[in-house]
C-alpha cells in the first residue's frame, strides 16, 4: 500500500509564535492544538535545528520458558523526556527555565545604564512546570502538552567564537492524572482542513 502523504507531518516552527512555552505548575492546560495559549505560558525563545526529541523508555523483564523462548515481558518502568537546545542564551524566560526563576534577576535599562541580568548557578533542584511544544505544517498543527515537567539535565555550555551559546536541556515528564486517565504527555493534532 502506498504512503498516504496527507498523513505525513513535517514539523516546522509556527510562523507567529514560539515552539516551546512554559508556565507555572498548575496552570490550566490547553485542550486542543489550535487555540492560542494563555498569557501565563512564556515563550522560551528559539531552538536549534536539532529540534525537540521526545524519548520514551519502557523497562521490561523477559520471562522465558524451559525451552528458552520469551513467554512474557512484564513492564517494570516507563519514563518519558523532552530534550531541547535553546539558542537564546540571554532570553530572560530561557534563563529561568535553565537555572530556576529564583536564580535569575533582571534590572531594566535606565538613561544611564543598560539592562542587566544576574544568574546564580546553584545546586538546588529545578522546579516542575507545565511545558507546551507547538509545531506546524501548512494549516496543520501538532501540540504536545507536558502537565508536569522538570529540567533534570543541562548539557555542557560551550563558549567559542564560531558558534552561539546554547543550553541543551532534558526535561523529565511526570505522570499526570486527568479524571480517569493518566498520562505523561498529551498530544493534539489539528489538520486545519474544514469540512465541505
Amino acid at each position: 500500500m502506498a504512503t498516504d502523504t496527507s498523513k505525513v507531518f513535517v514539523p516546522a516552527p509556527p510562523k507567529v509564535k514560539g515552539v516551546i512555552h512554559r508556565a507555572e505548575l498548575g496552570t490550566e492546560l490547553p485542550e486542543d492544538a489550535a487555540t492560542d495559549l494563555a498569557v501565563a505560558y512564556k515563550d522560551q525563545g528559539g531552538v536549534s535545528d536539532a529540534g525537540i526529541t521526545n524519548a520514551q523508555s519502557r523497562d521490561v523483564t523477559k520471562v522465558k520458558d524451559f525451552g528458552g523462548k520469551t513467554v512474557a515481558t512484564p513492564q517494570s518502568d516507563y519514563s518519558e523526556t523532552l530534550t531541547v537546545e535553546f539558542l537564546e542564551s540571554t532570553n530572560l524566560e530561557t534563563l529561568k527555565t535553565v537555572f530556576g526563576s529564583d536564580n535569575v534577576s533582571f534590572t531594566a535599562a535606565t538613561p544611564d545604564k543598560g539592562a542587566q541580568i544576574v544568574v546564580d548557578h546553584t545546586a538546588a533542584a529545578l522546579p516542575k512546570s507545565v511545558y507546551v511544544v507547538d509545531t506546524a505544517q501548512g494549516k496543520g498543527l501538532r501540540r504536545q502538552v507536558v502537565p508536569i515537567g522538570q529540567p533534570t539535565k543541562v548539557g555542557d555550555v560551550v563558549q567559542v567564537s564560531k558558534d552561539v551559546v546554547k543550553y541543551n536541556v532534558t526535561i523529565e515528564c511526570f505522570e499526570y492524572v486527568d479524571g480517569d486517565k493518566a498520562f505523561f504527555v498529551r498530544e493534539y493534532l489539528y489538520d486545519g482542513i474544514t469540512a465541505p
